[in-house]
């Protein structure tokens, strides 16, 4: 039978009305509402929603007897009867976000949709139930700095580095060929007894920047995620498109076998670094901002700025977006050289050039695949 996350979320987060879900879709856009407007008056809510007030007041008071809002005295003073200010309860919920990448497995602990811990730890080895229970441990010790347990857990996302392929499975790269074309939900699911929502880590990174980040302001954004491979995500609306097939946004798919390692991705950086005489670099030191001084760093840039050229033309004429991010685990001096070296498309006709989008380096560095797949079972279930 097919896995469906939402009949494993715990009794205690259902509303007690049928059909039986987490919330119904006027509470959730207004649970969205005040997430985004932390502080907005109830008063303020009755047009942007397009209730009556009758139906805002019965929704609001239904929402805060679960324990979902916290009301607060509003020090405005208009005409009228008082209106109070609305906040989403952080402790209502918690989130984990799980990312799977080469090298290391970041976790996200989120609140009602505020990040409150993270951790990193190493990806190593070839055995996916031995992965799995390093993931359960750091599960625990991150529920205990919180002094919380797993039944306040509303649910998982997981994130993984990979085409996605049917369902909840990937197709990884060799280092974790162990993690590919298994169903990942349910195996994770039943290791920490919660349900769990799975994507690719390239999305979930571009959902925390389009949360979190440079793009909470803008509407459509490419994310380029430099990470042992080249991938990437669409946001489109404030939220990730996914295509047809889950994998929109993999901009590899623009380079074929011979130029693949051409590509700018920081597992290609890392052997040429390595044949540099580094050879005991790993992914993680490739973080260090310094590393642009390092021998063989511009020669690589100038190496694959072809590459990145081509992937932000492809992107400029077929997504046409206002924005385009560099960010996975490229560091900001890294990224910058690359946008010094970008080159767009862009003939004058007529004497008049069309307009580009603006480039920028990823404001979240720390755990943003994490960040991001820890608002998965939000935005599937509340928001």
């Amino acid at each position: 039978m097919k896995y469906d996350p939402l009949n494993h979320v715990a009794a205690h987060f259902l509303r007690d009305t049928q059909p039986v879900r987490v919330a119904s879709r006027n509470e959730r856009d207004l649970l969205r509402l005040i997430w985004k407007s932390p502080g907005i008056e109830r008063s303020d809510l009755t047009e942007p929603l397009d209730l009556t007030q009758q139906s805002l007041h019965r929704i609001v008071a239904r929402l805060h007897e679960r324990g979902m809002l916290v009301f607060s005295h509003s020090e405005t003073r208009r005409p009228g009867p008082p209106s109070p200010e609305l906040t989403l309860r952080k402790e209502w919920c918690l989130t984990l976000g799980i990312s799977v990448n080469v090298g290391s497995i970041g976790l996200c602990l989120m609140g009602f949709g505020e990040p409150l811990e993270k951790m990193e730890i190493p990806q190593a080895g070839s055995s996916l139930s031995a992965e799995m229970e390093r993931i359960e441990a750091a599960v625990e010790e991150l529920l205990a700095r919180r002094g919380a347990k797993r039944r306040d857990v509303l649910g998982v996302g997981l994130a993984v580095a990979g085409h996605r392929m049917l369902e909840t499975a990937f197709n990884c790269p060799l280092p974790l060929a162990h993690w590919s074309l298994i169903d990942l939900a349910p195996l994770l699911g039943e290791q920490l007894g919660l349900p769990v929502w799975a994507d690719n880590v390239a999305r979930t990174a571009a959902l925390a920047e389009a949360i979190f980040g440079v793009g909470r302001d803008v509407a459509d954004f490419a994310y380029i995620a430099h990470l042992h491979g080249y991938g990437g995500g669409l946001v489109s609306g404030g939220m990730p498109f996914r295509g047809n097939f889950g994998n929109a946004g993999e901009f590899s798919v623009l380079f074929g076998r011979q130029d693949y390692e051409e590509r700018p991705a920081l597992g290609v950086l890392l052997e040429h670094l390595r044949s540099k005489g580094r050879s005991n670099l790993t992914l993680r030191d490739l973080k260090d901002e310094k590393l642009m001084d390092w021998d063989g760093v511009t020669e690589w840039v100038d190496r694959v700025t072809p590459a990145h050229n081509r992937a932000i033309n492809a992107i400029c004429a077929i997504f046409d977006p206002a924005l385009i991010v560099l960010g996975g685990e490229l560091p900001h001096s890294l990224a910058r050289m690359l946008i010094e070296r970008t080159d767009f498309n862009n003939l004058p006709r007529h004497g008049v050039l069309r307009d580009v989008p603006r480039l920028a380096v990823a404001q979240i560095t720390d755990a943003p695949g994490a960040i991001g797949a820890a608002l998965i079972p939000l935005f599937e279930t509340v928001l």
